[in-house]
């Protein structure tokens, strides 16, 4: 429906705690969340006496990481007189105290530059002559946090964080992209429920991957998020969320989402293992959106896995309120989804219906040799089939290839090509992705 958006408040963050309640009561709940956890040290386990004992390992026996990638990109876009050429560096290096009295401190920069001419338009540049590439130089606070367990089963963080919820579907740091998308505010994790974990975070500015120095790069918001799911059981694992974002400089995404799924696999024998992933969620208006819509997301996937091969048949819904308004999804890792080529980076009024099938290897070859050298090469195929979800509209087709090989010392290389073919909307996109990067 068309007309002007309400604002929930506080009978909206009610509905969304009932909801996380109810899948808790249920025994369904649980997190897949992205904390920063030693990878020695379990700060949630107890002292050996069955008492609860606030970790300490002494401040500077903590962590560091490094993240460092160049990568060429080349975008040819129809309907653009010149083809994008970006060539860029990213490095981020980060560090986390040890635990110092139930507390740790973590702090991460991020730094991006351009390598060679500027040939692209990185949003910010005024060159709206070539495709965009949403890479643009600059040097940033990525993380700045404090965490605390002090409470048995409880981890509480407040600064700033990445964030990367269950598939990124909804909330994700788009780490493809040199700039990663971060979030100011606080959040908590709860494991003390049996069988359970409950994720609750409030967001107060988005850092987007636009920069500081974008004027969308930093969003202030108003947003809940809500995260419950279960430990594994017979059929895999149940969960049910409600994400309340309010945007108030993007105010056409703010929007409420309320959903769940279930996930899991089965092994059918001792070569074949069946996966498979049933999602729902209805979104409507939230917040200062100009349009009161609804509308729903619905993802239906399953597939076959036998030695190094997995292959994936999916459908994905990004439903549409009669072509006024459509389902959509503005913290996401964007780029995962619908191909590779980020058409549908926005949806469009008349929604998205996405039919794709996926191939996926990983080599393994560890008895050495030849083949020593491409141990843990992974080669993925995708086609993906775009029709509107209202109108009857043949969007277009894409075909997608990624390939990532691990080098020794932690070195890897990467390389993406993606080809959407435009039927009834946009143009036709070309991008190919060589990237070579280390991480420690």
């Amino acid at each position: 429906m068309q007309g002007q958006g309400f604002k929930p408040g506080y009978g909206a963050v009610t509905r969304g705690v009932c909801t996380a309640a109810i899948v808790v009561a249920l025994g369904c709940g649980c997190l897949h969340s992205a904390l920063a956890q030693s990878p020695v040290y379990d700060p949630q386990q107890g002292s050996g006496t069955g008492r609860y004992q606030v970790p300490h390992t002494g401040f500077f026996n903590g962590r560091w990481w490094t993240d460092n990638r160049y990568r060429f990109e080349y975008v040819d876009q129809a309907n653009l007189p010149k083809n994008a050429k970006a060539s860029t560096f990213k490095s981020k290096i980060g560090v986390e105290s040890g635990f110092f009295y139930g507390f740790r401190a973590g702090v991460e920069g991020e730094f991006v530059f351009n390598i060679g001419p500027e040939e692209f338009n990185n949003t910010i540049n005024g060159k709206t002559q070539y495709p965009v590439v949403a890479d643009v130089e600059s040097q940033e606070v990525d993380q700045a946090y404090l965490e605390s367990h002090h409470i048995p089963g409880v981890a509480l963080l407040g600064g700033r964080f990445l964030e990367d919820l269950d598939n990124q579907r909804f909330v994700g740091s788009v780490a493809w992209r040199q700039n990663d998308q971060t979030f100011d505010g606080a959040k908590a994790t709860i494991t003390a429920l049996p069988d359970v974990t409950l994720f609750y975070a409030y967001i107060g500015n988005v850092n987007r991957i636009f920069s500081d120095r974008s004027p969308v790069g930093n969003v202030a918001s108003n947003i809940h998020l809500i995260h419950a799911e279960s430990k594994e059981f017979s059929l895999g694992k149940l969960a049910a969320y409600t994400y309340l974002m309010d945007l108030f400089d993007l105010d056409p995404f703010s929007n409420a989402t309320y959903g769940g799924f279930l996930k899991g696999k089965q092994k059918l024998n001792d070569r074949y293992t069946y996966h498979y992933r049933l999602e729902y969620a209805h979104q409507t208006s939230y917040g200062d959106a100009p349009i009161d819509y609804d509308a729903d997301y619905v993802r239906v996937e399953q597939g076959l896995g036998f030695g190094g091969f997995t292959g994936t048949a999916s459908y994905e819904l990004l439903g549409s309120d009669n072509g006024f308004a459509a389902f959509q999804t503005p913290l996401a890792t964007g780029h995962i989804f619908n191909g590779f080529a980020d058409v549908f980076l926005v949806i469009p009024p008349t929604g998205l219906q996405d039919f794709y099938g996926e191939a996926k290897y990983k080599v393994s070859a560890k008895s050495g040799g030849a083949l020593g050298y491409f141990d843990g090469l992974l080669l993925i195929g995708q086609y993906h089939e775009f029709r509107s979800a209202v109108q009857d509209l043949d969007y277009g087709s894409e075909v997608d290839f990624y390939a990532y090989l691990p080098l020794k010392s932690g070195f890897y290389g990467q390389v993406k090509y993606a080809n959407y073919q435009a039927d009834q909307f946009f143009t036709d996109v070309e991008k190919v992705i060589i990237g070579i990067g280390w991480q420690h």
